[in-house]
């Protein structure tokens, strides 16, 4: 194997690292802009939450009640219930 060989080789191989560390920073960079849109999207869906839940409130406190959660048994399962209690 000559000198010229083993140069490509090096320079072939730096060349792959170079570029794939390009591509993992890329990702990285991609990834980073995206979290900003989540917790926009997560902000809104809590307000938007907190909008029901104040509702549900004001609705059984209309009705003379006040707002209950029934939850199901852990054993024989079921369903969540959300009603107004007296």
């Amino acid at each position: 194997m000559s000198t010229a060989d083993v140069n490509d080789r090096i320079s072939t191989a730096m060349l792959e690292a170079i570029v794939g560390g390009e591509m993992r920073m890329h990702r990285y960079l991609t990834v980073r802009q995206d979290r900003a849109v989540w917790l926009i999207i997560i902000a809104i869906a809590v307000i938007i939450m907190m909008g029901l839940m104040a509702a549900w409130f004001a609705y059984c406190r209309w009705q003379g009640g006040w707002p209950a959660l029934s939850m199901p048994s852990w054993t024989t399962g079921g369903v969540w219930k959300l009603y107004c209690a007296n």
